[in-house]
């Protein structure tokens, strides 16, 4: 049983759609895994990678604190950090011939990367869709800055939300090689979502709240050491040609600390902050999630016909960088 009653079965279950959408949000957006549901390969590796990441980091802030976006963001930023040792691509970005290097690091790529991608669509954007989705509880949005949850709340931005599926499909586009690709794979991927969303309601509704569905001590014991496993096997045996000397080597291991510096404050200032409001009538429906798969594939769509796609990608990197800046300044602002 969990905290609040929920039992080992539906914590399970909760644990694979949150690995799910932790996995097609960042992957198929990027178009760098496009069907990740239909290949073995990603079964062995590409998703149980983002579910550990998902579970582990989950289980750190809750258990260590309340969620805030100051302590969301840096557990996100760590998450990030696997492209180092990992994947590589902090040190030798495998779409990039000559990055530009501070320390032997890769600066845009690892800006993109730590800042944006992986610290909002592969941790804070999943875990707030399935508390919305699949909980009663509203926790992450009850403790968002006014600025954030604000928008979150007023119907009439809901319309405006369709904006992030369709500029995420053009951006898609850029990795997708034909028509075919561009519609189907954001239709599949929402496919699936949608029927492990409607298993999970069907069985359980939205009766246990987000707390009550975390790892126990034991199961996150196991769910760290497949972790580490996963980073030892990973670190050896993908692109060991990638892995650079010791100085940038250090350089990762000083934006490691550094977040987790970051992380470490936040939780324990999360523990005493009373600040946020309650947030009510926000729901993540089937049909919103059917909407926002058909608006991604469209979007991809008219990037395959058009050539747009481009545009989309050099606007969601300088775009993110950015809003991952204004939310580190926050970040160091609210833990100080």
């Amino acid at each position: 049983m969990g905290d609040d009653g929920a039992p080992r079965q539906a914590r399970y279950l909760f644990w694979v759609i949150l690995g799910a959408l932790s996995t097609v949000v960042p992957e198929v957006t990027a178009g760098s895994d496009i069907y990740p549901f239909f290949k073995v390969t990603d079964y062995l590796l590409v998703i149980p990678l983002y579910t550990l990441h998902s579970l582990v980091l989950w289980h750190v802030v809750w258990r260590g604190g309340r969620p805030r976006l100051y302590n969301l963001f840096p557990a996100g930023a760590l998450f990030g950090l696997y492209e180092a040792y990992l994947t590589k691509v902090i040190w030798d970005p495998t779409w990039a011939a000559n990055p530009y290097r501070v320390f032997g690091i890769a600066v845009v790529e690892t800006l993109v990367l730590v800042l944006f991608w992986h610290s909002f669509l592969a941790f804070i954007v999943p875990l707030l869709v399935a508390e919305t989705s699949l909980t009663c509880s509203r926790e992450i949005a009850d403790g968002l800055p006014a600025w954030a949850n604000g928008r979150l709340t007023r119907p009439r931005d809901g319309y405006l939300l369709l904006v992030f599926p369709f500029i995420g499909g053009l951006f898609q586009s850029v990795n997708t090689h034909s028509i075919s690709d561009a519609v189907f794979s954001g239709l599949t991927s929402t496919a699936i979502i949608v029927g492990l969303v409607y298993v999970w309601r069907r069985l359980y509704g939205c009766r246990y709240p987000l707390r009550g569905l975390l790892p126990t001590r034991g199961e996150f014991r196991v769910l760290l050491a497949l972790l580490l496993l996963l980073y030892g096997l990973m670190g050896v045996f993908w692109r060991p040609e990638a892995l650079p000397g010791l100085g940038p080597q250090l350089a990762v291991w000083v934006l490691y600390l550094f977040f987790g510096g970051l992380l470490y404050l936040g939780l324990r200032k999360s523990r005493v902050d009373e600040s946020g409001s309650p947030v009510t009538g926000l729901n993540v429906s089937l049909g919103g999630m059917l909407l926002f798969g058909a608006v991604f594939s469209l979007g991809s769509l008219l990037g395959e016909a058009t050539g747009l796609s481009f545009v989309a990608v050099y606007g969601i990197w300088i775009t993110g960088i950015v809003f991952g800046f204004y939310v580190l300044v926050y970040t160091i602002r609210s833990v100080f």
